[in-house]
């Protein structure tokens, strides 16, 4: 047969573009309006951006378009505005009149739908303002200090004098910054409920040595001299790692009072105390408690902290023989919530072999009893109910059939009276403030994220999305009781091929012959049972998270999997994604079987012996042609199985790996592959097993990936040239920790070449999806508009 690779390319390359140009409103993200029962959500239809606000006691709603904002706005401002792009940061809704507040190139506006009125309030404030619960100061971090802003007046004043970038007031580590600042992250604090005091911390890094990254390809390209940069990095081994001095600030006079406590190892993903929702006030802000994690994490200790006299006292502590888990996504807060009005706090713990929760009394220290019980865990805080004494959380496992499948329950804080709101099939998703999955959402539209919420602010209601592999989403409104009270959205398919082939939910053995692991599959494009095709396995090689999608088309990173997977598919190959063994999101004994072995977390024999297993189901899969793939961790899970496993796969692609946890944050490799000793961390560098490499080896590489660095990559080619070994290499002088538009057609180029054997086509360019949104987006919302003083 031959092969059309020309329109097969161009399917993909459609297929790899805007992903809600593919699928649309496949999620709701509801921000309720005050305690009305009331709440409003962004959607798309054929007349373009639309919001919907939604009575959740009756189900009414009203549809609100948004192209008249940006008509209004251009006259106003006598610019054209791109609304396609254009964000209305901020946006937020009241109602009766209907009433639109949101930010635009610097001003705030306020626009009445119905009369078709835009009214200009003035000049926002920066988004990095931390404001007081009085809401008369906030604090900013500028400079590396802490300023004060009086809120009747504006007017501005020091608060601390000696920050420095390496000893910097309210921010994350110098690793972490860039990102975190990009993000329009605010201080990392805590005022206290009298707005007397800001509780922060001095991270220093003065002693942390720099990790340079030379740019070959500076500014515009115009000039030819390479640029050097450093950033203070703590690595796995260094003797002394990013330390927090935890402190009170007193607004009124900036007096400091410090902790009299250790100070704080960054651990978890470079997290403050602040950053992983691990610090908090008493009612009568007499009292701030704060968690300390030890370096390594195999310790954390609840610490209070009397800001009176600086005197600390551990209230309770947790203790674990490998790296403990406070929550289920280290990208994210972890598990614990405070209840002020009881003086307890809501504790995650895997102590049981199962993520749950358990009530303590900050009094005393004591264990009141565990919340949760099961051979289940619980995935997602997503609030408690302190009048009726209840906790709201997504569990996974309850499913007999798939354990990463999340549901919506309620559970009393006595631990009686577990109650599954939400049980048709499907993983279930409901969103809660803050959490990792926002973070694109907030990039990419400007939305105020601190406000998305599943459950309206009395309990009284949720809204769910659910998710399937097989079939697009949708979202519904329910009662706390489980009620299904409207269905709100049913996400529609605007762009997906027409010849779209959904994928298979698969399970099978690990390679020790008892486990089951789960994955999807997805079947070559045109598939004829009778022909023969090659297998690319899709991996990503991380412990800190499961890679099966179960929720695509409503959380960035699930989609990207599924979609690259699907793009494999439509190469003309069964396409796998798999969670081996030593991977998250399941029980505890899963999930540390990688522990101190890194290299083995989604263990590739239990790939090999699925692959296998699904051989059998499927003659057509052709095991002398089996190809691998994957990016950051699964760059490093890629060069790996192709070094130590090259008899089973012959091709494969690794992009933007981390080759050497060496090189990569302390926090990381302590936390996962253990405590540092050198002959045990060269047990995890992919350069360790140059000597193995026997079949085609592709490297893609972001030469200012501060990310995954690229010393790992040249450490590990240059032991592979020392063994005399053949490989491949791209390396993409602009760009950071991303494939790049260019390296995802090499790749597929790669695979044309090696696993099928014919020529790869000519003149189809493929996009570099996020970035190119980004600089969209950077440019609709960046332009100077025409003001009327200058018009």
């Amino acid at each position: 047969m031959t092969i059309d690779w020309q329109s097969r390319y161009k399917t993909i390359r459609d297929l790899l573009a805007d992903p809600n140009k593919l699928v649309r409103n496949a999620t709701v993200h509801p921000r309720w309006i005050g305690r009305t029962g009331k709440f409003w959500y962004d959607r798309h239809s054929d007349e373009g951006r639309e919001v919907r606000i939604v009575d959740a006691g009756t189900g009414d709603f009203a549809t609100v378009t948004l192209a008249p904002f940006f008509v209004a706005l251009e006259t106003e401002l006598k610019t054209r505005i791109n609304s396609e792009y254009a964000d209305l940061t901020n946006l937020d809704f009241t109602v009766d009149p209907v009433r639109a507040i949101f930010e635009f190139h610097g001003r705030i506006w306020s626009y009445l739908p119905d009369d078709d009125v835009l009214s200009d309030r003035g000049e926002s404030a920066a988004t990095q303002w931390a404001v007081a619960p009085d809401e008369t100061t906030a604090v900013l971090v500028r400079d590396n200090d802490l300023w004060l802003r009086d809120g009747a007046t504006g007017a501005e004043r020091r608060l601390t004098t000696d920050g420095s970038e390496t000893n910097a007031y309210a921010s994350v580590p110098l690793a972490a910054r860039a990102f975190r600042v990009a993000a329009g992250a605010p201080p990392e604090g805590l005022w206290s409920p009298d707005s007397r005091y800001f509780l922060t911390v001095q991270t220093d890094e003065r002693h942390v040595p720099e990790l340079a990254l030379v740019d070959f390809v500076p500014g515009d390209g115009d000039g030819a001299r390479p640029v050097i940069h450093t950033n203070r990095t703590s690595l796995p081994g260094d003797p002394k790692v990013t330390e927090f001095r935890v402190i009170a600030v007193e607004a009124e006079t900036g007096r400091q009072i410090e902790a009299r406590y250790p100070r704080l190892p960054a651990v978890r993903m470079n997290d403050t105390i602040f950053a992983g929702q691990l610090a908090w006030w008493s009612p009568d802000s007499k009292i701030a408690y704060f968690v300390d994690i030890e370096r390594g994490e195999k310790a954390a200790h609840v610490v209070a902290f009397d800001i009176a006299t600086g005197s600390t006292r551990v209230i309770f502590s947790e203790m674990a023989d490998k790296a403990l888990e406070l929550g289920v996504n280290v990208y994210g807060p972890a598990l614990v919530e405070h209840l002020p009005g009881t003086n307890e706090v809501i504790w995650y713990s895997e102590r049981t072999g199962r993520g749950h929760l358990y009530l303590y009394d900050l009094e005393t220290g004591d264990l009141r009893n565990s919340i949760t019980r099961g051979d289940w865990q619980v995935r997602e805080l997503l609030g408690v109910d302190t009048e009726r004494r209840e906790v709201r959380f997504l569990a996974g496992g309850l499913d007999e059939n798939d354990p990463y499948l999340r549901q919506p329950c309620i559970a009393s804080l006595d631990g009686q009276n577990l109650r599954v709101l939400s049980d048709e099939p499907g993983d279930h998703k409901v969103w809660r403030p803050r959490e990792f999955s926002l973070t694109a959402l907030r990039m990419l539209t400007g939305a105020d994220t601190e406000r998305v919420s599943g459950f309206s602010p009395d309990g009284r209601y949720f809204v769910e999305t659910v998710a399937y592999v097989d079939r697009l989403p949708r979202s519904v409104l329910r009662a706390r009781t489980g009620e299904l009270l409207a269905e709100l959205e049913v996400a529609e398919n605007i762009g997906l091929p027409a010849d779209w082939e959904w994928p298979e939910s698969v399970t099978v053995l690990a390679a020790d012959g008892e486990t089951e692991v789960h994955g999807l599959l997805f079947k070559p494009v045109d598939f004829d049972p009778d022909s023969s095709y090659p297998v690319i396995d899709h991996i990503y090689g991380g412990p800190q998270v499961s890679w099966t999608p179960k929720a695509p088309f409503i959380d960035y990173v699930e989609t990207s999997a599924y979609i690259d997977t699907a793009a494999f598919a439509r190469l003309g190959a069964f396409a796998l994604v798999l969670d081996g063994r030593g991977t998250a999101n399941r029980e505890r004994d899963f999930r540390q079987a990688s522990y101190g072995a890194a290299h083995t977390a989604s263990d590739i024999d239990d790939h090999i012996a699925g692959i296998r297993q699904l051989a059998e189901r499927y003659p057509a899969m052709d095991l002398s042609r089996v190809g691998i793939t994957g990016f950051s961790g699964g760059g490093y899970a890629t060069a790996l199985a192709a070094l130590r496993r090259g008899e089973f796969f012959s091709v494969a692609v690794a992009g933007g790996g981390n080759y050497d946890q060496r090189l990569f944050w302390h926090g990381w490799g302590e936390r996962y592959h253990g405590d540092y000793e050198a002959g045990h961390y060269r047990e995890q560098a992919a350069r360790t097993y140059a000597e193995g490499l026997t079949g085609k080896l592709l490297f893609v590489h972001g030469l200012n990936d501060w990310g995954c660095h690229p010393a790992g990559l040249f450490q590990l080619t240059q032991a592979l040239i020392d063994a005399d070994k053949d490989f491949d290499l791209i390396l993409l002088p602009n760009a950071g920790h991303d494939m790049t538009g260019y390296g995802t057609r090499r790749r597929f180029d790669y695979f044309v070449t090696h696993l099928f054997g014919e020529t790869p086509p000519r003149g189809v360019k493929m996009g570099s999806v996020l970035n190119e949104i980004i600089a969209a987006k950077i440019m609709a919302n960046a332009a100077a508009p025409v003001t009327r003083e200058t018009a």
